[in-house]
């Protein structure tokens, strides 16, 4: 008779969500499976029977905070106006640098810990191209309906966003000055709107 093992008696994806908020708190390096079980309830080894070893969780992770990306880039698909949406998300950028300890953004923390690591950086570098489509698709869609301004180039305007939420996330880490970051986002819209 084969033995299977006793039945998982925890939540698959409530481990992602708390492992990704270790990993991203913490980054890979500092992060282990032993303070992800303390996070979860779970030893280590239990940890490691369901999804394998530091790295696998942490790329499996890393996906999951990929999702909550590729989420914003499907809502600004959604109709209505697409700059006060932009404004929104990197305002709330900008006021991650009042929190006590500002996170950064996942995917670039992973591009510049991880830059040599194939599987980390192709997760990084998919997920920042589809937000960038999305973007772009949405900025070309709302300077048809007249938002944003006919000289904007959708496609250059969504990579300049990209980078400026990149940037803002680093800034937010080591500017405890919000106001300052928030002007950053306010002379940054400022060309896009076709009614100024």
């Amino acid at each position: 008779m084969v033995r299977t093992g006793r039945p998982r008696s925890f939540d698959e994806s409530e481990v992602v969500d708390a492992a990704t908020e270790v990993f991203w708190q913490h980054g890979y390096g500092a992060a282990s499976m032993r303070r992800v079980g303390e996070r979860v309830g779970l030893l280590p080894g239990s940890l490691q029977a369901a999804f394998g070893d530091k790295r696998s969780l942490f790329l499996r992770s890393l996906e999951h905070y990929a999702q909550r990306q590729r989420a914003f880039g499907t809502s600004l698909q959604d109709p209505g106006p697409v700059l006060p949406r932009l404004r929104s998300v990197l305002q709330q950028i900008a006021a991650a640098a009042s929190s006590d300890h500002p996170r950064g953004c996942m995917l670039g923390n992973t591009a510049t810990e991880l830059s040599d690591d194939p599987a980390a950086t192709a997760i990084v570098r998919d997920a920042l191209l589809e937000l960038e489509r999305s973007i772009a698709e949405a900025l070309a869609r709302a300077q048809r309906e007249g938002e944003v301004a006919p000289a904007v180039e959708p496609e250059g305007a969504a990579r300049m966003f990209v980078a400026l939420m990149q940037g803002l996330h680093v800034l937010a880490r080591v500017t405890p000055e919000p106001a300052h970051l928030r002007a950053a986002v306010d002379a940054a819209l400022a060309p896009f709107s076709a009614n100024p």
